[in-house]
């Protein structure tokens, strides 16, 4: 009896002291914007799409955003990201920082972000949104040698 009291008083105590681990951004970058202009461009100057890529890395999930439209704001304030995670979804939104207050677009070649705190092997779901674009939900299996590569157009809502 004295035997299954310690064990089921371990088994607690490991349970306490187990710690759900955080999600979080741990890194991200830009490119800024190449240049200001009044009307949207739909491709970059090397004419390629918009592409949203996850990949695995070993700090964490990177995800990569090429060719995004934003307002010229982000030359002087910068891009934010918010990110969230409930259970298996991510919530991940990228924006101008002072908001879209002028009358002006900058493409962006390049946002890379990166999202510490996943298991390896569980299945989440993404739900991405930019100034330009909202896309519907992204399934995928966090896993060694992912890298996802979306057509953005194809995914938004």
């Amino acid at each position: 009896m004295k035997r299954l009291f310690l064990f089921f008083l371990s088994a607690i105590l490991l349970a306490a002291c187990a710690k759900e681990t955080t999600v979080e951004l741990v890194k991200f970058t830009d490119t800024g914007c190449s240049k200001q202009s009044l009307v949207p461009d739909t491709k970059s100057d090397n004419g390629s799409e918009s592409q949203l890529i996850l990949k695995y890395t070993p700090d964490g999930l990177e995800v990569t955003r090429t060719n995004a439209t934003m307002n010229c704001s982000i030359s002087n304030g910068g891009i934010s990201y918010d990110l969230s995670c409930d259970g298996n979804i991510i919530t991940f939104h990228a924006y101008e920082t002072d908001g879209p207050i002028l009358k002006c677009l900058c493409p962006v070649a390049n946002m890379s972000s990166v999202i510490a705190g996943l298991r390896l092997g569980r299945e989440y779901v993404l739900e991405y949104s930019c100034s330009d674009v909202i896309c519907s939900p992204i399934s995928f299996t966090y896993s060694k040698g992912l890298n996802l590569v979306l057509d953005t157009d194809l995914y938004a809502l």
